[in-house]
């Protein structure tokens, strides 16, 4: 079964439920991270000379290039020789 709650009564899930409500929390994640990036660049903004802002970027632009690689689509863990 998909990450739901447990209830009192037993019910099966399809897949494709399960995959609608998956896909649905990917799109609002997405959106957050849309938003966090803009809180951070906003951040970063009063303190340029602050190398530690160009790092947290680097480690995320490598675990979504993951994320990417993991819906099919490698270019961007090849284009930074990462491993997977």
């Amino acid at each position: 079964m998909c990450s739901m709650p447990r209830t009192a009564k037993t019910t099966k899930q399809t897949a494709a439920a399960c995959y609608a409500e998956r896909h649905a929390e990917c799109q609002d994640l997405l959106k957050r991270i849309a938003s966090r990036l803009e809180q951070h660049q906003k951040v970063q903004a009063q303190e340029p000379a602050n190398w530690g802002y160009a790092g947290d970027l680097g480690r995320i632009t490598e675990e979504l290039a993951y994320v990417l690689a993991g819906l099919g689509d490698r270019s961007a863990v090849d284009q930074k020789g990462l491993d997977y």
